[in-house]
């Protein structure tokens, strides 16, 4: 079972993930198989406010990702990922396991990069 702790402040393991560019529906789809993967600020039953422009949820990868599945995306879903190198690289590997992640830009500083990405539903 996932640990649902909540995580919040700065380790080398935890991920700030913003979501944006896509239906609320396409949010929770995301933000539930992120919450199932990993311990996270939100649990996998939440609901994202519907009003929303972009949603947001800070994981942390220090365990191996739980295996998830995802749920199909109407569209397409824009993923700004911030933290640790290594940690960036798990978050990646476990979207790319659900998803199909495509257009990764990236900007690293010396202990954090960023990385921005679109998801898609996996065919």
């Amino acid at each position: 079972m996932t640990d649902t702790t909540p995580v919040h402040g700065y380790a080398p393991t935890v991920v700030g993930v913003a979501l944006s560019d896509c239906t609320p529906q396409d949010a929770e789809a995301a933000l539930r198989m992120l919450s199932t993967a990993f311990r996270s600020d939100r649990t996998p039953s939440e609901r994202p406010d519907g009003d929303a422009t972009v949603w947001l949820t800070t994981v942390d990868t220090a365990s191996q990702p739980a295996p998830c599945e995802a749920e199909p995306l109407t569209g397409t879903v824009t993923a700004d990922l911030q933290g640790g190198h290594e940690a960036l690289d798990r978050v990646r590997g476990a979207l790319a396991t659900a998803f199909t992640v495509t257009g990764a830009t990236a900007a690293s500083g010396d202990q954090e990069e960023e990385l921005h990405l679109r998801l898609t539903t996996r065919h």
